[in-house]
């Protein structure tokens, strides 16, 4: 539907979008609706890779499609704890969303209300349990697990596409929100001590000094043509570097 851009935080736009055409979480993770998802993203990485859909992998498809969803909820709720302190109910009954893949993908709650506003904005242990309880046990694993076995894709993709879509969401909305560059980044690396998030990947020391989140899962893409490795791929490793344009 038509959006309206009500005001402009930070540099992140606000936006209302009508719910015309948005259905529940829960239903558009129904198997019928899932496989018609899964078909429009495989048709849509064929499009662009100039592919026939037959050459795209089906679980490749999978994964972006499950990385389309979850990297929003992550940037959502991120950008909410930067700005707000606000920790929104992302739970699959509370997020609407288009019933199939749509470029861009539209989303809206049913009561934009409905979350955990932080009693001190300097918890950062209060942000993440409330991450946790409506985000993490919400839409992403909910997405993830429904993938996992609508899908046939191996839980190691799927779980380590959600560690790492979280660990790129905090570093773009610290670029818009500069002056929560640290308090996301501390977040960040305590929600990773989260056991099921830690299962998809963590941070590590490198011979610099510095430390870097590697992922424990590949999330397919180098299956399509003008895609390399990501930086943070488990593939990658000495004589197989990372795709520069990453």
């Amino acid at each position: 539907g038509r959006a309206a851009e009500l005001t402009r935080l930070g540099g992140f736009a606000v936006w209302q979008v009508e719910r015309d055409g948005l259905v529940p979480l829960t239903t558009a993770l129904r198997p019928a609706l899932l496989a018609q998802r899964f078909a429009a993203t495989r048709e849509a990485l064929a499009a662009g890779s100039g592919l026939t859909a037959d050459e795209v992998m089906p679980r490749t498809a999978v994964s972006a499609s499950q990385v389309g969803l979850v990297s929003r909820l992550w940037s959502v709720a991120l950008a909410s704890l930067a700005l707000h302190r606000t920790v929104p109910d992302l739970s699959p009954d509370q997020l609407l969303v288009a019933d199939t893949h749509r470029n861009p993908s539209p989303m809206a709650l049913a009561d934009p209300a409905a979350g955990c506003h932080l009693d001190d904005p300097d918890d950062v242990e209060e942000a993440s349990a409330a991450m946790i309880e409506l985000v993490v046990k919400g839409g992403v694993a909910a997405i993830t697990e429904a993938c996992r076995v609508h899908g046939s894709t191996s839980a190691n993709v799927l779980v380590s596409n959600a560690t790492s879509s979280l660990v790129s969401a905090a570093r773009v909305v610290a670029r818009k929100v500069p002056g929560q560059a640290g308090y996301l980044v501390t977040l960040t690396q305590l929600l990773l001590t989260d056991p099921w998030l830690a299962e998809g990947g963590g941070y590590r020391s490198v011979e610099s000094g510095d430390r870097e989140f590697k992922r424990t899962g590949c999330c397919l893409y180098y299956r399509l043509p003008g895609h390399g490795l990501c930086p943070d791929c488990v593939l990658v490793r000495p004589g197989r570097p990372a795709d520069d344009h990453h």
